[in-house]
């Protein structure tokens, strides 16, 4: 085997280029099948287990799936109002349900909360305190 050989089967390539990994795309002349791969098909509960996704809410992402894809114009009203009502759904269910956050993550985020406030107008005074030097100067002249 001559090494053209050797280098020509170590440098083949597979696959599509500008690919993403875990993306899949079905290679088809007419209109694209889509493929829904939701890694969040368990509900995540705190001492149970994983459930399936429902129905209602992988249809909903298939739908997400092909306004993405082919645009919104590709769906049907009914469709529409469907993929709608369920993302309102999951937002409303999401903003009232308890903050899930543990208490060392609340503590972090009041903690660089409180820090970036005051580095802010530690910033904001010294830039204050240049110009007010600065207007007294010209007044002296």
């Amino acid at each position: 085997m001559s090494t053209a050989e050797v280098i020509k089967d170590v440098l083949s390539h597979h696959g599509v280029k500008g690919m993403r990994w875990g993306v899949r795309r079905k290679a088809t002349v007419g209109p694209q099948e889509v493929i829904v791969s939701d890694k969040r098909k368990k509900v995540k509960t705190s001492g149970g287990r994983g459930y399936p996704a429902h129905s209602d809410a992988v249809r909903a992402r298939t739908l997400g799936q092909v306004a993405k894809k082919s645009g919104v114009k590709a769906l049907s009203n009914e469709d529409l109002m469907e993929y709608q009502r369920r993302l309102n759904l999951e937002q409303n269910v999401k903003r009232l349900s308890v903050s899930d956050a543990s208490p060392g993550k609340k503590f972090v985020l009041t903690l660089l909360g409180r820090t970036g406030q005051q580095q802010a107008q530690e910033v904001s005074n010294q830039a204050a305190s240049k110009a007010v030097a600065k207007a007294i100067t010209k007044l002296k002249k």
